[in-house]
């Protein structure tokens, strides 16, 4: 193509013989070959790939051979020496507030040979393995940096002696057995005994209360049955009351002019367990299948109280 410019008017023009190439060729012409060097690209890139990952997997298969060489490390033990040199071991335990529960058994809940580090240490499992003493009603834990626990404990009260056998037990208001009571020991408990006492204690010796002409007396009460209560008083006496009516018969027994002379004077066995009527008859030996055997005196709960 030729340009030819006119002198006179500067303008510029094409001669008539020269061909234009279209816009759309030349666009078309550079999008093939772009395509070409991209076609060409693929052609190294998948290889590349597969070298790398290859060359991975290599690697690491080496580096495991080399560990696998290695001693094998405890790296929990390592950690624990490591919050123990930086301060955070557990290197004293102060227990406070018990009085019979062990102390071998508190620091066993506590687990500290397992445990040496604050990290390491669960307050909460350690007070619960604490609280399953029999002995301990509740416990708190505290920790005192760098390194001490503080430990306080508040026990059980015993409410009553169980005596089973040779051997008398201490129990809690809950029927909780806490231990055994040591021979010649100072406690001042009622006590009871029998199958099943130690459940059912509680809410005969709390109907007793209200009748202290009766809880003066009292020596022991036996549970019968598992169903029922046989009280034994100091003179030997001996109240036989009613399944479930404890309050009931020791109402008839304190308010009756014949059943209550029998609570100090010679022992007989008072039997209530009929409502509305009392069987007294003279204990003859020591059980209550002798006196079981002796003449009976019915007094009528209408016509012969005071």
């Amino acid at each position: 193509m030729t340009e030819a410019r006119s002198a006179a008017t500067g303008t510029r023009r094409v001669a008539s013989g020269a061909t234009r190439r279209p816009v759309l060729d030349v666009q078309t012409t550079r999008v093939e070959r772009h395509l070409r060097r991209f076609r060409r690209a693929q052609g190294w890139v998948k290889p590349a790939l597969v070298a790398g990952a290859a060359t991975i997997a290599v690697g690491a298969a080496g580096l495991a051979l080399q560990f696998s060489k290695l001693p094998s490390i405890d790296f929990a033990a390592k950690a624990n020496d490591v919050m123990i040199a930086a301060g955070f071991g557990i290197d004293q335990v102060n227990v406070s507030g018990q009085r019979y529960a062990s102390d071998s058994d508190v620091y066993d809940a506590l687990d500290l040979p397992n445990v040496r580090t604050f990290a390491a240490f669960d307050s909460d499992a350690a007070l619960k393995r604490i609280e399953r003493i029999s002995w301990v009603d509740s416990a708190q834990i505290t920790r005192i940096y760098p390194g001490t626990l503080d430990v306080v404990i508040r026990e059980r009260t015993p409410a009553f002696l169980h005596q089973r056998g040779e051997t008398s037990f201490l129990v809690d208001a809950t029927g909780r057995t806490l231990g055994p009571a040591a021979r010649g020991s100072s406690w001042k408990l009622p006590r009871v005994t029998g199958e099943g006492a130690d459940r059912e204690a509680l809410s005969m010796l709390s109907a007793l209360k209200h009748y202290p002409t009766i809880e003066r007396q009292y020596a022991y009460g036996e549970r019968v049955a598992e169903r029922r209560w046989r009280i034994v008083l100091k003179n030997g006496t001996m109240l036989e009351l009613g399944a479930d009516r404890e309050i009931e018969g020791f109402e008839e027994i304190a308010t009756t002019r014949e059943s209550a002379q029998a609570l100090t004077g010679a022992a007989m066995v008072v039997d209530v367990r009929t409502p509305g009527r009392i069987a007294m008859r003279p204990l003859e030996g020591n059980s209550a299948q002798t006196a079981f055997g002796a003449s009976a005196q019915t007094v009528s709960l209408v016509s012969e109280r005071p």
